[in-house]
């Protein structure tokens, strides 16, 4: 193996616009490969929304409190791929980026058959969780649906964190793009029952996510297996799977998939709460999140790829750069989240008519679109810090900071502001605010003490 290339200096001009640039570079297609995950919850949403306020209600149900929190936990289980990656990678250590790809495939096939067993079981756990019969009947139909596309998203995004670890997040931003404009059909098809179909309005959106899935899922396999250097990566060389010889990228995503989760349950208890208040309720901030999803999507994709360039600098054992890349990606962050929160204070009207002609739904949606200015900066400034860390390979610490920020304050406090106050679905909104805002001060904390004086070290091991 060859010896890392270090680039330990002040920070000097040209190092800054070195990092800076590199940051940018990857960061564009990785933004523009999680904004169109983004997209295709948007079309979905959309389309719904115009067929039935009933059905998008179903729809923001299954998705929120059983699909979307699958989703999430499935990523962060599988970001030790991209971390381990990104280390060998920036070690020059190819032949264990291989490695780590050829581990991650049966891993997240395995997390896709949880996922989807649980899906199998939506309306009992809507039940559970205290929503109406119709809504847990709908939702529960819904989530059935998605079960399919479940049991592929965990290979798929150990194939697509392989890609972005070794700087090569293009082929992922291209597939993407085609699922959108597929999406958009099997939506029309599906939804309003086009073509010999009957409607099935979120069931038939669920499958159009299934079908979505699968196709990203067989393209990405494609792509690694005929395209790339398999030589270079040992894409076909043995490799153990021996349940202790990958602890150490297990533990990554077990950290992440955990917080990953309490984060997504602390909002898919928001969702529970706006079922309380009724399907209005519900649907505006179903279509709030949604809207809200767009702008973090962009922002997730900066996180991503600070989380890349940390790990390569890691790898490398450069800790100034480590500490340098993290800062880039911040900054990079408040430059983009800035007109993207201009846009959601001044226009929330003509954004929440894009998605319904219900007059009732759009004067509920327009204050939390509004408010959600404040969450956009202060969510992703934290998910760009905390992904940050991931990259340095710092595992509990940060989960222990989401479990207070997201779990033991806000769903606490999102009760009080909304049922004791009576802020109602406003509260829904302050709540994550006020979580946002500690979260980030904890772990930009955390990063300062770990990149300036803790300074990590590569692990060769695995």
């Amino acid at each position: 193996m060859t010896t890392p290339e270090t680039h330990y200096g002040k920070w000097d001009s040209i190092r800054i616009k070195r990092q800076f640039s590199q940051l940018v570079s990857l960061s564009l297609p990785i933004i523009m490969q999680r904004l169109g995950i983004m997209t295709l919850g948007i079309v979905d949403t959309a389309m719904v929304a115009r067929f039935s306020s009933t059905e998008v209600a179903y729809q923001g149900i299954a998705n929120s409190a059983i699909g979307s929190t699958l989703i999430v936990a499935t990523i962060g289980l599988m970001m030790g791929t991209m971390v381990l990656t990104s280390n060998a990678y920036g070690a020059k250590d190819y032949k264990r980026c291989g490695r780590i790809l050829r581990r991650s495939i049966p891993y997240g096939f395995g997390i896709g058959i949880v996922c989807m067993s649980v899906c199998l079981f939506g309306e009992k756990i809507l039940l559970m969780v205290g929503q109406t019969t119709d809504i847990a009947r709908g939702g529960g139909e819904v989530a059935q649906v998605l079960s399919i596309g479940l049991l592929m998203t965990g290979a798929m995004l150990g194939c697509q964190f392989f890609l972005e670890g070794i700087n090569r997040p293009l082929p992922g931003m291209v597939f993407m793009m085609i699922a959108n404009v597929l999406n958009i059909f099997l939506n029309w098809v599906l939804v309003w029952g086009y073509l010999g179909f009957d409607p099935m309005g979120a069931v038939g959106s669920a499958w159009a996510t299934s079908i979505i899935r699968t196709f990203l899922t067989v393209a990405m396999f494609i792509y690694i297996f005929m395209k790339l250097d398999r030589e270079k990566y040992g894409i076909f060389d043995k490799v153990s799977l021996k349940w202790s010889d990958w602890t150490k990228h297990r533990h990554i995503g077990y950290a992440a998939g955990m917080t990953n989760t309490i984060e997504h349950l602390g909002f898919a208890a928001l969702y529970v709460f706006a079922g309380y208040l009724g399907n209005v309720s519900l649907g505006a901030l179903t279509i709030a999140f949604t809207v809200f999803g767009v702008p973090f999507m962009i922002c997730y994709g900066v996180a991503g790829a600070t989380s890349v360039r940390v790990g390569i600098a890691m790898g490398r054992g450069d800790h100034q750069d480590m500490a340098l890349a993290g800062l880039c990606g911040i900054a990079f962050n408040g430059m983009i989240c800035i007109p993207m929160m201009a846009i959601l204070y001044f226009f929330p009207d003509v954004i929440a008519g894009l998605f319904t002609d219900d007059a009732i739904l759009i004067a509920a949606t327009i204050p939390l679109i509004a408010l959600s200015v404040w969450m956009l900066f202060l969510d992703t400034a934290q998910t760009v810090i905390g992904n940050a860390l991931r990259g340095a390979q710092d595992i509990w610490v940060p989960a222990i900071f989401y479990f207070i920020c997201y779990s033991a304050l806000m769903i606490p406090l999102a009760y009080y502001l909304t049922f004791i106050l009576d802020h109602k679905t406003i509260g829904l909104i302050e709540c994550i605010i006020y979580a946002s805002f500690l979260s980030m001060v904890l772990l930009s904390s955390r990063f300062f003490y770990l990149t300036m004086i803790k300074k990590p070290t590569y692990d060769t091991t695995q």
